[in-house]
Order: structure tokens, then C-alpha cells, then sequence
């Protein structure tokens, strides 16, 4: 596998990852009384909107830490 391959492959687990975390946590689970109803598909906009930034931070970092050093001349 190429190395951009191995990237893309991370960006792509964890940004879904985030996404069902978000989502989880937007639909107002709580993790501690598990018998609340909560709403998952009023909820799922706003887990997309966040996504959607999750994943441009994602997508910057990853272009900014391995883009090529400029040489001095």
C-alpha cells in the first residue's frame, strides 16, 4: 500500500467514528441513565453539519502536516 493510501484510509475510520460519536451525543444520550428516549433522526442534521467540520479539520491537518518541505536554496 502507498503511504497517501494508509492516510486516506485513517482520515476515512475516523471520521466516521466521529460521526456516530456526534450523533450519539447530539441526540442527547446520556450514558448514564440508558433507559431515555432520545431522538436520532431529529438529531441527524446537526451530527452532519459537525461531521462535515470534523472532516475539513481533518482534511487540513493532514494536508498541512505532510505537505512538502519547502528547500533552501
Amino acid at each position: 500500500m502507498k503511504p497517501f493510501q494508509k492516510i486516506l484510509i485513517i482520515d476515512v475510520i475516523v471520521l466516521v467514528g466521529s460521526f456516530f460519536l456526534i450523533w450519539e451525543l447530539s441526540a442527547g444520550a446520556n450514558f448514564l441513565i440508558p433507559n431515555v428516549q432520545t431522538d436520532y433522526i431529529k438529531s441527524l442534521p446537526l451530527a452532519l453539519m459537525y461531521t462535515v467540520l470534523v472532516g475539513i479539520l481533518i482534511v487540513l491537518g493532514t494536508v498541512i502536516l505532510f505537505l512538502p518541505k519547502r528547500k533552501r536554496q
